[in-house]
């Protein structure tokens, strides 16, 4: 009895500290925006789940298992991000140091913690059912509403998954290498790989794809078997049939649960690589110590000086000296290895034509690779407790600001220079267009993404997903570095569009963002 009360006032302080937090009812409010788009109207030009030229009717089993299974893929990446912080949340408010001088073993702890994260997550997926359910009556094919086939794909499937998801973000917490942004893009590249394989129907989308697959290949003699999901675009009319929804039988809800015990697996491993933190609060009071002694002796052995053989304080308020000391903060992060692969990079940027550049992902990657030294700006003080230290400087917001964007900026243009020279070489106006918008406009969305959230992994999650629609898959519109197609032409001069004028436009898209972050950093500051 006792254990169970410990787990329980565990997830229920770190579940109410969640659900206060602003980005908790931002994380609510997108997703509910998102089921709404989830179901599209008749005449939308786009279906969100499309088998070849087909989809169901808007009954309550094809709404619920269409907007189950969008939800399944969004949540599966965006969830991990949102509860992935309940460890480090408990290390910034130094309640690490009152958990740490307690006896509560490491096991309860973290089964206190995914208790948490599940039941964020949940309350997301009780959100989405609600609009799944709102949305079969706006677009009122069937107003029928039945019961089970509206919630068994989300408590059989969506909920499943997101049991696995708050075991991972646990999980990754749990290994120091993969707390900060390196777990972030090793996730965003795992998300990858699974969500565009066929992998990814071991957990559980099968469920409801192959249903969906048996029914219509009953009455269409023609369709072969395919499917996709997601933001899709009909060339051709779409014609419809009515799909009754999963026949959920007890070797099937068994497979589906599963997916808990997988969750509940993953746990235990956590609760084992995790050093806990009076292990860790031991080693940093070992170093501290030692930083002590050090500087004890450094002390003894230097003669002291007195006041009046110091030279006279100097005090030089010269803005590019903020800069440089800037550019020094954001490059501290880089290692050796780091600026070696940069170089290679920026090397065959500048050797390799754009077109071949392109194709081998070279370009997009130049631009991928500075981004963890990106996320830093807007929040470092933040994260580092050096906010009212700065902001007690001269015209803080302005000089402050303006030497972290123009200190991104610059890591724009050094680690971007080969394509800039290639692009000169080449004469390649409109590309030359793109790499200066590009240049201004990631350091601008880092420095407001960090001073709106106040972290660095709002930034990494966003821009990670920006670059692979984009720059990645050449998605029109996304595409701000403006990478040419297999045939060497771009999707801007296919269309009736003038670089320039696309140019310009992320050229103001940066401008105001960095606009709102003077304005945001400036409402933070009055209201220190």
């Amino acid at each position: 009895m006792r254990t169970i009360r410990t787990i329980y006032y565990i997830a229920q302080a770190d579940l109410l500290e969640r659900i206060r937090q602003y980005s908790f009812m931002l994380m609510i409010a997108i997703t509910m925006l998102l089921a709404y788009f989830f179901v599209p109207p008749v005449d939308a030009g786009y279906i969100t789940m499309s088998l070849e030229q087909s989809r169901g009717v808007y009954n309550s089993a094809w709404v619920a298992g269409s907007v189950a299974l969008s939800t399944t893929i969004f949540l599966s990446l965006f969830g991990f991000y949102l509860v992935k912080n309940s460890i480090d949340r408990d290390r910034r408010s130094r309640v690490s140091h009152i958990i740490g001088s307690t006896p509560v073993k490491k096991l309860y702890y973290m089964i206190g913690k995914w208790c948490s994260n599940f039941i964020v997550l949940a309350i997301i997926v009780a959100f989405i059912m609600l609009i799944a359910l709102i949305m079969q009556w706006v677009r009122g094919e069937v107003m029928k509403v039945e019961l089970w086939p509206l919630l068994s794909p989300f408590l059989l499937v969506t909920l499943p998954l997101m049991a696995v998801i708050a075991s991972l973000a646990l999980l990754f917490e749990s290994i120091k290498w993969l707390q900060g942004g390196i777990g972030n893009v090793i996730y965003f590249i795992l998300y990858m790989i699974i969500s565009t394989s066929t992998s990814f129907e071991v957990f559980g989308i099968s469920a409801i794809t192959s249903d969906m697959i048996l029914e219509l290949s009953a009455i269409d003699a023609h369709y072969n078997g395919n499917y996709s999901a997601g933001i899709l675009f009909q060339e051709g009319p779409t014609k419809t049939f009515v799909w009754t929804g999963v026949d959920w039988t007890v070797e099937l809800v068994l497979q589906q649960l599963s997916l808990f015990l997988v969750a509940f697996l993953i746990i235990p491993v956590t609760a084992i690589v995790f050093r806990g933190f009076k292990a860790e609060e031991d080693g940093q009071t070992r170093t501290k110590a030692k930083k002590e002694w050090m500087e004890s002796d450094k002390e003894h052995s230097v003669p002291r000086i007195r006041p009046a053989q110091l030279t006279p304080v100097v005090i030089k308020d010269s803005f590019w000296a903020l800069v440089r000391a800037e550019w020094q903060l954001m490059m501290k992060g880089a290692s050796l290895i780091w600026y070696m692969i940069a170089l290679i990079l920026c090397i065959l940027c500048m050797t390799l034509p754009v077109t071949a550049s392109s194709q081998w992902m070279i370009w997009p990657l130049t631009w991928i690779w500075p981004m963890l030294l990106w996320s830093g700006m807007g929040n470092k003080e933040i994260r580092f407790r050096t906010e009212f230290l700065i902001a007690s400087s001269p015209r803080y917001v302005f000089r402050q600001l303006t030497a972290v964007w123009i200190a991104g900026v610059l890591l724009s243009c050094v680690t971007g220079s080969g394509m800039f020279i290639r692009f000169v070489l080449e004469r390649n106006v409109e590309l030359l267009i793109y790499w200066v918008s590009a240049a201004i406009l990631i350091p601008s969305l880092a420095l407001a993404l960090g001073i709106l959230t106040r972290n660095n992994r709002a930034f990494e999650v966003i821009y990670m997903l920006l670059w692979y629609l984009g720059p990645f898959n050449k998605m029109p519109f996304l595409d701000f570095m403006g990478t040419s197609s297999k045939d060497g032409t771009t999707w801007i001069t296919e269309s009736s569009y003038n670089p320039l004028v696309v140019g310009f436009v992320y050229l103001l898209i940066g401008a105001a963002l960095l606009a709102f972050s003077y304005i945001g950093r400036s409402r933070l500051t009055h209201s220190m």
